[in-house]
């Protein structure tokens, strides 16, 4: 690990959070049009109060007549001429022909059906309330199960069903598995939906200047490439006429790695009146109308021997799609199948996945995006399996655990883990929680039948982190950044990554800093632009230090070398005889024959001969000129980050209130650059962990109304609901990026769940208690207590 000690000057804190801490910062609905341009026109959408209706008219005329109302159209106006969005689809599924507002019918309350343009927000909202909507209700199905039976109300009459897709995977021999079992056990899980809550809400503001052909757009997104590349296809744009910049991001947690539809309906009014548009969701309409996360419903078989090892698993996964297919919609509920072999050696997993629609929101990526799902299938299947065989949990996981030495580890599924110590991560946390100490003090609680009741969870898990898209895929973009030498001798990083928060200037900084030998204030970094000379296919996945920091170190380290190859044709001595100290390159033992970083930047200025050009950026064909490098990356496949994270809850059983005594986390992400980053990252995902185990739940009745539209109903920690975190790292430098890093920013998200619940089960296993879902809300648990 790299101590605090071993960072440059000035890169111990964040280099980004100034401008947040001082009100200098601008996010989306900071930002006003360029000067000379006009102020922006303010779009506000009309929702379904219906989970499923058709439309049979829509009348704007009385909104028409509110002062400062500029256009009021129906959605089907103003979307028949763009193009439909697309979502990934597995093979043989079902693509909805979706536009980006609603025509003919809604099919979730919240789906938008038209939008009123006016030069003031308060015109725009009035003119809103005057917007008139028949519609004629439809049966609504919320229920993934009951979307499946043969009488429920379709949302795609077409389709004949409202199954969007059935996937198998797995790996091994499933039967033979079974066959060597001593015992089996069924479970049935819920990872329940989640309002992904970022700070700031969806936003965004175009502007199309009248005689030209860019369109440049100011975002709050995850991705500015792939932001280009929606508004491009759905517009009919070629993507070189958008500009994407990203202001600052108050939090995305992967629900803004894509466009719903809203934001290409404000661009589509912004082209067509060649003014600046800007949109902006308030909370109410974040909660009902951009994508929950999770929504799975997991039955789970799994065969295991007396030992407690486990030989294999079946899973058959409902996915809750809800409306239509945005982005990756399809994909998230089949991530967790190739991972169900986790830490441990399984012999064999055998998957179904179904997709199914159902009258709500889309579900999309949230942060940990499949992954949460396959480490709660797993741990609560652990635990299971201990408590049938009577055995201690630890002592269950430990002989399952995947040997230190056995890496390059080929899972049964067919993903190989790059490297690891999953043993010594238990080992840490055991020792950081005071295992045996806990276990003792239960035991006496259990004797004394004290009503406060301790239970003790953990979870081992394994996570993907980055990315191998461009490795599978030879024309697919890579991950690109490009350094720079300036005349004053500091040093210009500049890249493509869409920045949320997550610390990438502070971490580019370093990897810069540490290649040069200079302190942090002698490091920009530019970023959350597509004009930059860079890529980035986005933020998410635990994937951007890997691969755009990669990035950055290849051309830091190319920059680097040319000036010094350029040094020594000034020094007159050989490149390898050359230093490079505090911003200055000398010749080694040669005091007095020194020339600076600075000086020979502005020689290679004017006298651009002295270095061998660079192609132009093949993101935009601009040269690389000056003494500047541009290099990309992408890992030959995903590097696995692991844990292993226990916690210490209090049951009172007299009202079912949870308090959590403590909480350690014990991560791998390879080799850790900044460990105050790294335990930052951890901090924030547990919390959103613990939200889900114990609060937070996107809940829908019957009718596909849905029930959380306020913070009121949508319940996420306070700060005194999160325990102080004792953290520690084991490094297992991953060998797919010359940084030997692996992710860390979705651990909590993967970990908490299960442990919290394992650990409120432990608690209520003397009452009998063996099954108990998310979220453990107090009148849940006294339920469970009561036996009801």
């Amino acid at each position: 690990m790299i101590n605090e000690q071993c960072i440059p000057a000035g890169l111990e804190r964040r280099k980004e959070d100034y401008g947040l801490i001082t009100g200098r910062a601008n996010y989306v609905d900071d930002l006003r049009p360029p000067s000379g341009r006009p102020p922006a026109l303010y779009m506000v959408v009309v929702r379904s109060p219906y989970a499923h209706a058709s439309i049979t008219s829509i009348n704007c005329e009385a909104a028409l007549t509110v002062p400062g109302v500029v256009a009021a159209s129906a959605g089907s106006d103003l979307v028949r001429d763009l193009a439909p969005m697309r979502g990934m689809v597995p093979k043989g599924g079902k693509q909805p022909d979706r536009r980006p507002l609603a025509v003919d019918k809604v099919r979730y309350v919240g789906d938008p059906v038209a939008v009123v343009l006016a030069e003031s927000l308060y015109a725009a909202l009035d003119a809103r309330d005057l917007v008139d909507v028949e519609y004629e209700p439809l049966n609504a199905v919320a229920d993934p199960d009951q979307a499946l039976a043969a009488d429920a109300p379709l949302l795609y009459e077409e389709f004949g069903s409202n199954v969007a897709f059935r996937t198998h995977g797995g790996g091994g021999d499933i039967q033979a598995a079974f066959a060597q079992a001593d015992r089996t056990v069924t479970l049935r899980l819920v990872n329940q939906r989640l309002a992904p809550s970022s700070m700031e809400p969806r936003v965004c503001m175009f502007d199309c200047e009248p005689g030209s052909e860019q369109l440049h757009a100011w975002v709050s997104s995850q991705s500015v490439f792939q932001a280009r590349e929606v508004l491009a296809n759905a517009l009919h744009i070629p993507p070189e006429h958008i500009d994407v910049h990203n202001a600052e991001v108050g939090g995305g947690f992967g629900a803004k790695t894509n466009f719903l539809g809203e934001e290409v309906a404000a661009a589509a009014l912004a082209c067509q009146y060649r003014r600046p548009v800007k949109w902006v969701e308030d909370r109410s309409e974040n909660l009902q109308a951009q994508t929950h996360g999770r929504g799975q419903i997991n039955y789970v078989e799994a065969a295991f021997r007396n030992d407690g090892r486990l030989l294999g698993l079946k899973v058959r996964t409902l996915g809750d799609l809800g409306a239509f297919l945005s982005g990756v919609t399809a994909y998230i509920p089949t991530v967790a199948i190739p991972l169900l072999c986790g830490p441990y050696q399984v012999q064999a997993v055998a998957g179904e996945v179904i997709g199914v629609f159902t009258n709500k929101v889309p579900t999309a990526p949230y942060r940990g995006a499949g992954r949460p799902e396959a480490t709660y299938i797993l741990e609560r299947t652990m635990d299971r399996i201990a408590h049938e065989l009577g055995l201690d949990p630890v002592e269950v996981r430990r002989r399952n655990l995947i040997p230190a030495d056995a890496f390059p580890y080929h899972a049964a599924t067919g993903i190989i883990y790059d490297s690891g110590n999953y043993p010594a991560a238990l080992d840490r946390a055991l020792e950081l929680l005071d295992y045996r100490g806990w276990r003792e003090q239960q035991a006496q609680r259990r004797a004394a039948h004290d009503p406060k009741l301790l239970g003790i969870g953990l979870a081992t898990f394994i996570e993907t982190t980055g990315d191998s898209a461009a490795a599978r895929n030879p024309n697919a973009p890579k991950e690109a950044a490009t350094v720079r030498i300036r005349r004053d001798g500091s040093i210009l990083v500049q890249n493509a990554v869409a920045h949320n928060g997550q610390g990438h200037f502070t971490t580019f900084a370093l990897i810069a800093a540490q290649v040069f030998g200079l302190p942090g204030s002698r490091i920009e970094v530019r970023m959350n632009d597509t004009q930059l000379p860079g890529y980035s296919v986005g933020t998410y996945a635990s994937r951007v230090t890997q691969m755009a920091g990669s990035a950055v170190h290849l051309a830091a380290e190319a920059a680097r070398q040319k000036a010094l190859n350029v040094a020594a044709h000034v020094l007159e001595a050989a490149p390898d005889d050359l230093e490079l100290h505090q911003g200055n390159v000398r010749v080694r033992g040669v005091a007095n024959r020194v020339v600076s970083l600075g000086e020979l930047a502005t020689l290679v200025e004017e006298q651009p001969g002295l270095i061998e050009h660079e192609p132009p950026n093949p993101a935009n064909g601009v040269p690389i000129e000056g003494l500047a490098a541009w290099r990309s990356f992408t890992s030959p496949d995903v590097s696995i980050a692991s844990g292993t994270h226990m916690a210490v809850i209090e049951i009172e059983s007299e009202t079912g209130d949870i308090h959590i005594l403590r909480y350690v986390a014990v991560d791998d992400c390879g080799r850790v650059l900044n460990p105050y980053s790294a335990d930052m990252q951890l901090h924030g995902s547990i919390a959103q962990g613990i939200g889900q185990a114990l609060f937070e739940e996107a809940a829908y009745d019957e009718a596909g109304q849905n029930l959380a539209g306020t913070f009121m109903d949508y319940a996420m920690p306070a700060a005194e609901q999160v325990p102080m975190f004792i953290t520690d790292h084991i490094e297992t430098p991953s060998p797919y990026n010359p940084l030997g890093v692996k992710g860390t920013g979705e651990a909590g998200c993967l970990a908490a769940p299960p442990t919290l619940v394992n650990a409120a089960l432990d608690a209520l296993a003397p009452l009998g208690i063996k099954t108990i879902d998310m979220p453990l809300r107090p009148e849940r648990i006294w339920a469970a207590v009561q036996g009801e």
